[in-house]
């Protein structure tokens, strides 16, 4: 007998789904909270590669969560709540790119500054993990397919997208 049934573990919005929305969700207020810092220096530079980098984790969360299923909810509730979602991403995203195209140089230089910060070092390291977890579950790369996997090496990733947020000063 084992010790976790893995069916438990890996069901759609099963235990390690929810880890995932939960540190997701964690990781969009820590985004948001070194997003309030940014803007109180007037860092508007940093604050509009940060808002832009912060959707990464919102939307990851409204991805992995399934409305229905777990809040119980109906069909006209469900798309209210991704209408909603939808809404703050895309305000979120025009605000980003509005206060990038007026406040940051067109510059090489400054452009490199972003790809080589270390928000974006940790959000590398994510990318690569999800790749992994996507080999575990189409079994490619000569790994075995497996959804335990799969999903533990997505909570991974996620919680690499929270020290991408941490870092983000």
């Amino acid at each position: 007998m084992a010790f976790f049934d893995l069916a438990v573990l890996t069901n759609e919005n099963g235990l390690l789904e929810s880890a995932q929305v939960g540190v997701l969700v964690l990781t969009t207020l820590v985004f948001w909270y070194r997003l309030f810092g940014l803007f109180s220096v007037k860092n508007l530079h940093l604050l509009a590669f940060g808002l832009f980098i912060s959707n990464i984790s919102f939307v990851g969360a409204g991805r992995e969560l399934s409305f229905g299923a777990t809040l119980g909810a109906g069909p006209d509730l469900v798309v209210t709540i991704q209408t909603v979602m939808a809404t703050i991403w895309a305000s979120l995203t025009l605000c980003a790119l509005g206060l990038f195209i007026t406040r940051v140089s067109p510059k090489l230089t400054a452009i490199k500054h972003y790809l080589t910060h270390p928000t974006s070092q940790n959000i590398y390291v994510a990318i690569l993990l999800f790749g992994v977890s996507s080999a575990f579950e189409q079994g490619g790369l000569n790994l075995p397919k497996s959804m335990f996997m799969e999903e533990l090496i997505e909570v991974g990733a996620f919680a690499i997208l929270m020290r991408a947020a941490w870092v983000l000063r």
